[in-house]
């Protein structure tokens, strides 16, 4: 028998969620929504698929390892090309993050209600995360951050806004937590849900291309408001000594040819990113009406998603099945994101947003839960 390492033991395999198919299946309706993924609702930028189309033709040939993407991402950040890194998806440098610069003794740090990857990363490079507590709203606590550093600490992970709660680090407690964070520290601020961010909160977001220590790096990705999720393109900037060892430790012809394409072209795609950024604003304001007026209890958002707190995981679940029977796939965040007695629901078109803002006026069993609820 072929044994591998222990630390591999914990860690479950993914396992997909329910296509709507699958959901139209077992419940016998006519329609199903998936807004569960924070998936873009209009499809790909269709500068980004015009341009993959056209570099299939080109299959044949090894792609760049995105060094035309490099070059126009320095163009757009106003930075040098070798303070940037690209990569499938913002997920695959998280763990080439983590192998490439934790050594034995190190630790990486995080809060509990995070992005789930951080954990699965820093596992599956042999180590063992290390996790301070969310406060109020659902928040990262930048206090118990700071005073959760130890001589061993290497790697602080914040998601920024956080993925599954939908809260940001607002500017003044970013400002300082980073004036406090030791230098030798490397601080990964994930920024996935950035142009959501802006567009929603531009007063109060801190953006991380402002703070120019070298001990940050910063995460993007092309899967969010682009809608290039299946393509798989994602990128950080940081310091170039920093950005150096990550073109080391990447594998040459990642991504490839046709994502780092349109990912490219979809760098222009103005219109299609505004047409999504306003109507998520609208769907937010949407959806957040109508959780007020049937009592339920929600984060505060600066993403494409909204996070419902049941009260329980029993709550939770019957919160689930009820929005599977009104034909909407949502998100519960039992396991890995240890926020079992939550739900999360992704933003969709106007006419989705209109559909479950009324599901949620019309569920068998309301859960008015806002009057016992209490923040982790």
């Amino acid at each position: 028998m072929i044994s591998g390492p222990k630390h591999l033991e914990r860690i479950n395999v993914y396992v997909p969620g329910a296509t709507a198919d699958d959901i139209r299946r077992e419940y016998g309706i006519g329609h199903a929504e998936k807004l569960a993924s924070n998936e873009n609702p209009f499809g790909p930028s269709p500068l980004g698929l015009a341009a993959a189309t056209e570099s299939l033709t080109k299959s044949h040939l090894y792609p760049d390892g995105g060094m035309n993407l490099r070059l126009a991402l320095a163009e757009h950040h106003n930075t040098k090309p070798e303070c940037i890194t690209v990569n499938n998806g913002s997920d695959a440098i998280i763990h080439q993050v983590m192998r490439t610069f934790l050594l034995p003794g190190e630790t990486a740090l995080s809060s509990r209600g995070g992005f789930i990857s951080f954990g699965i990363a820093v596992t599956s490079a042999g180590f063992e995360p290390q996790y301070v507590e969310l406060k109020s709203g659902y928040r990262f606590d930048v206090e118990a951050l700071i005073s959760a550093i130890t001589p061993a600490t290497k790697i602080i992970y914040i998601p920024n806004p956080n993925n599954p709660t939908g809260t940001i680090i607002p500017r003044d407690e970013m400002d300082w937590f980073l004036t406090r964070v030791p230098r030798n520290c490397l601080v990964i601020i994930d920024e996935a849900y950035h142009e959501y961010a802006v567009h929603l909160n531009a007063d109060d977001y801190p953006r991380s291309e402002d703070y120019k220590q070298d001990n940050v790096i910063t995460l993007r990705t092309f899967s969010k408001a682009y809608g290039l999720a299946s393509l798989r393109v994602g990128y950080a900037i940081g310091s170039s000594d920093v950005i150096q060892l990550l073109l080391k430790t990447k594998l040459p012809f990642d991504p490839s040819g046709p994502a780092a394409a349109a990912a490219q072209a979809a760098l222009h795609d103005h219109v299609f990113l505004n047409t999504t950024l306003d109507t998520n604003k609208e769907g937010l304001e949407i959806l957040s009406t109508a959780a007020h007026l049937n009592g339920y209890t929600i984060a505060t958002s600066s993403t494409n998603f909204i996070m419902f707190e049941c009260g329980s995981q029993q709550h939770a679940t019957a919160f689930h099945i009820s929005m599977l029977q009104h034909g909407f796939i949502t998100r519960p965040l039992r396991g890995g994101f240890d926020l079992p007695t939550c739900i999360r629901i992704t933003t969709g078109t106007h006419h989705q947003n209109i559909r479950l803002a009324s599901a949620l006026q019309t569920l068998s069993e309301p859960l008015n839960v806002s009057d016992t609820w209490s923040s982790p």
